[in-house]
Order: structure tokens, then C-alpha cells, then sequence
């Protein structure tokens, strides 16, 4: 998997996409998991096979999950019966949790000091590369001894985007671009998808998101999928009924009727929308030195020194980091507190961009 400066690896994975349309567009389409630093907003993606490994693909990014450095990429190409599927077959995930027991009696493949193997494409090297180990520990979150202390709660899963992420813990050597690669038992089976490396740990710091947490952003990346098909579709009929009554009010001479009054309202349940919207400012990195960039970050974003430094620590460490997020409340009408969040939240990327940033401007999710 490579962007435009730099690369990395992934793996093939089974996906139930609700908008996948290959059977009527003549496509072979497969989906690929890999870290969410290695595919950033703002870069071309492309992808490449070991079949082919002269071909590039061009990638689209189905879905990111940045507080578990996860993503999904489609790679599509034409379906030509002379030609093989130069897709290699999806890897099976592991679904069980990790056994900890160090006691127990059994032989399980996913239990700690069970032998493991690394899988990537490290740069500098040609070709693909497996490195072998032993399931040391898991862990939640990253607990680096020199986190950022003294923030305000609300700023902690800013500066920390790890903090949630179940991970699996080898001392199976990883190097850079290894990074969205699997991490494999004995049996081939994925327990983990390459994360990154902790030098203070030495050879016991390298850690990879663990399976669970992959199969539950399939999932729920799948749901989303789902549910935009269906509202996408819910869309197109209410677009064609309302053009289906223009037509019969422009046949007939009708008299004027002034405008409700009335809040808009949910057309399933009748009740009135909560007009709210969110938007935030992502920072994925910058062209001079980490001093500059932080002295033009607060002067571009207004932030205090904690928040800026807070920024460019994760977008240093984890590949992204938030800058500012703005909330706009609109009474019965989220359409246009959507638009003002959206363009102060844009007003801010052009100013970002003009001091040498890496930005992009991402939507919230806001619970109802």
C-alpha cells in the first residue's frame, strides 16, 4: 500500500459492502485492511499484489477508524475471462479473545507464548517480509511513560487516540512499512494487524491492533454502509415524488400558498429535526520543523501551547491529530448549522494550509 511519500502493507479481508455494484459494472472488486496512517485524507493510494508486483492499483478509502489506526481500501479492476483474479483470498480474522492463563494445559494458537509471525513490506527492502515471535502480552491503550499530563478531560482523547484500542503485544520484529500488515498464528490465522513500535520498550514494543477490534470496525463500517445505501435510496424516492408533484402543480392553476411556519420535521416519526452539526480540523502532518509548525499552528488556530503541542504530538506519533472542532446549533435546521460548521471548520483549513499544513476537514458523528 503506498501514498504519495510513503508506504506501507495490508491484506486482503472479507467485506459486506451494501453499495457494491460489481455484478452490473463488469468489476472484480476486493477490499483490503491497513493501517489508517498509511492511507491519510488529502493522498492518492495505490496498491500493489505480490502476483503483479510491477502493477499498481488505484484505492479508495471505504472507511478510517483513527482511534484504532484502522482502514478499509477498495481496489477494483476490469473482469477479463483471459486474465487470473489478481486478488490473493481474504485472511480469517480471529474472533476469540487472547488466553492469558499462562497455566492452562491446552495448546491454543492465541495464547500468550504461542509463536506469531509478522508480515509486511519494511522500506529498504524488496519484496515481502516475515519476521517471527512469540504473543507476549496484550494491552489496552499505548501508556507511554512520556504522555502529556495535566490536560482537561475533553482534551484527552485528542491528544491520546490510542487510549481505548485493544492491542497484541509480539517481539516479531516490525519496521516502517510493515505498518497494516498481519500479524499471524501458527495456523495463518490473524490475530492482530501491524500497528507500531515502542523503542522504549526494545524488543518487547511492538504492537499490533488486535483482531477484535478489526472485526468490530468491519462490522459496524459494514452497518454504516447499510444505512447510507438505504437513506441514499429513501433520498432518490423523495426526490422523485417531489418532482413528481411539481409536474402536477405546474399542469394545473393553482393559487399561491404562503410557506408553513412550522419547524421542519423527520418524515418517519414526525418529529421536529435537531438542527446540529459538527466539524473538525485534522492535521495529518507538516513541511518544516516541529517547532515552526507549532508556532504557526497557534498562530493560524489561536490554541494555548498545551493544545497545539497536543496536536502535533499525535499527528507525529499517530499519524493524526485534532487541531479544533466546531459545533454549530441551528433550531430546526440541521442542514444550515451543518453549512456554518462546515465552513468555519473550512475558513480554518485554508489558513492551516497556507502555513505548509497537511489538513483535512472531517464531519462529527453527533448522538441524537
Amino acid at each position: 500500500v503506498r501514498n504519495e511519500n510513503s508506504q506501507g502493507s495490508g491484506f486482503v479481508v472479507e467485506f459486506d459492502d451494501a453499495d457494491d455494484n460489481t455484478d452490473i459494472e463488469e468489476v472484480d472488486r476486493c477490499f483490503i485492511l491497513t493501517s489508517a496512517h498509511v492511507a491519510p485524507p488529502g493522498w492518492k493510494v495505490s496498491v500493489t499484489f505480490p502476483s503483479d508486483p510491477a502493477k499498481q492499483y488505484p484505492a479508495t478509502v471505504v472507511g478510517r477508524k483513527l482511534n484504532s489506526d484502522l482502514a478499509l481500501l477498495a481496489v477494483e479492476c476490469s473482469i477479463d475471462d483471459n486474465d487470473e483474479d489478481p486478488f490473493p483470498p481474504p485472511l480469517v480474522m480471529s474472533s476469540e479473545d487472547i488466553l492469558t492463563d499462562t497455566k492452562s494445559s491446552s495448546k491454543a494458537s492465541n495464547e500468550i507464548g504461542s509463536p506469531l509471525y509478522a508480515f509486511g513490506y519494511p522500506m529498504g527492502l524488496e519484496g515481502p517480509t516475515m519476521t517471527s515471535g512469540i504473543l507476549s502480552a496484550t494491552t489496552k491503550g499505548i501508556n507511554y511513560m512520556d504522555a502529556p499530563t495535566g490536560e482537561e478531560p475533553s482534551e484527552i482523547s485528542k491528544s491520546r487516540p490510542f487510549e481505548k484500542t485493544s492491542f497484541v503485544i509480539t517481539d516479531a520484529a516490525m519496521a516502517g512499512g510493515m505498518s497494516g500488515g498481519p500479524l499471524v498464528n501458527g495456523e495463518g490465522v490473524v490475530l492482530g494487524v501491524n500497528a507500531l513500535v515502542r523503542p522504549d520498550l526494545r524488543a518487547l514494543g511492538n504492537y499490533a491492533v488486535s483482531s477484535i477490534e478489526c472485526e468490530s470496525f468491519l462490522e459496524k463500517l459494514e452497518e454504516q454502509r447499510e444505512n447510507e445505501a438505504e437513506r441514499a435510496s429513501r433520498k432518490e424516492d423523495t426526490r422523485r415524488e417531489r418532482r413528481k408533484k411539481r409536474k402536477e402543480a405546474r399542469s394545473k392553476s393553482v393559487e399561491d400558498t404562503s410557506p408553513s411556519s412550522s419547524p421542519p420535521v423527520d418524515e418517519d416519526d414526525g418529529v421536529p429535526v435537531e438542527g446540529v452539526a459538527g466539524y473538525r480540523v485534522m492535521l495529518y502532518g507538516y513541511s518544516s520543523s516541529k517547532a515552526e509548525a507549532t508556532t504557526a499552528l497557534r498562530r493560524a488556530a489561536g490554541l494555548d501551547e498545551l493544545r497545539a503541542e497536543n496536536a502535533m504530538r499525535s499527528a507525529y506519533s499517530f499519524g493524526a491529530g485534532v487541531v479544533d472542532e466546531f459545533y454549530v446549533s441551528e433550531v430546526g435546521d440541521r442542514k444550515r448549522a451543518e453549512r456554518a460548521a462546515k465552513k468555519k471548520a473550512e475558513e480554518l483549513l485554508e489558513k492551516l494550509k497556507e502555513e505548509g499544513m497537511m489538513v483535512e476537514v472531517e464531519p462529527l458523528t453527533l448522538l441524537p
